[in-house]
Parts: structure tokens; sequence; C-alpha cells
């Protein structure tokens, strides 16, 4: 999603900063999952599910967020093609 000049040259700085700092979170809330639940033996359940799943989900969900929020942004200020 990075905004094209009319000279072929991709301009980064004109996302805004809030976007960049939801995709800064999300890589880090997707690379550094909490992997002790995995491995503690204790099989806490969040909705009926082990908490590593209601985890994963909620990653999911959170990062498909991120995306369509960006694209919306962008659609709005006339970036998205």
């Amino acid at each position: 999603m990075l905004a094209v000049s009319d000279d072929g040259n991709t301009n980064p700085s004109r996302h805004a900063p809030w976007i960049i700092g939801w995709f800064i979170l999300d890589a880090i809330v997707a690379l550094a999952p909490p992997i002790y639940w995995a491995v503690d033996g204790n099989r806490t359940a969040i909705l009926g599910l082990p908490a590593v799943v209601t985890y994963f989900v909620a990653v999911a969900v959170f990062i498909t967020a991120s995306i369509v929020v960006a694209y919306v942004a962008e659609a709005r200020s006339g970036e998205a093609g």
C-alpha cells in the first residue's frame, strides 16, 4: 500500500502514523505469542477454547481489522487503487 508518485517512486511517508503503528503492533503480537501457554500444562479455557487457540483467533481478527481499516483510510484519502 505504498503511495506511488507520478514518476513511479514510492513515498511511504504519506501514510498516517497510526496505520504504521498499528502494523508494527500487528507484527509484535503475531511474532511474539505467549508460547508458555502451550507448554505450561495449564489448559485454561476462554470461551470454551484453550487459551492458545483463543489468542491466535484474536490475533487473526486484529490483523484482518488492521488491513481493512488501513484500506478504508487510504480509499478515503484517495491513495488506494
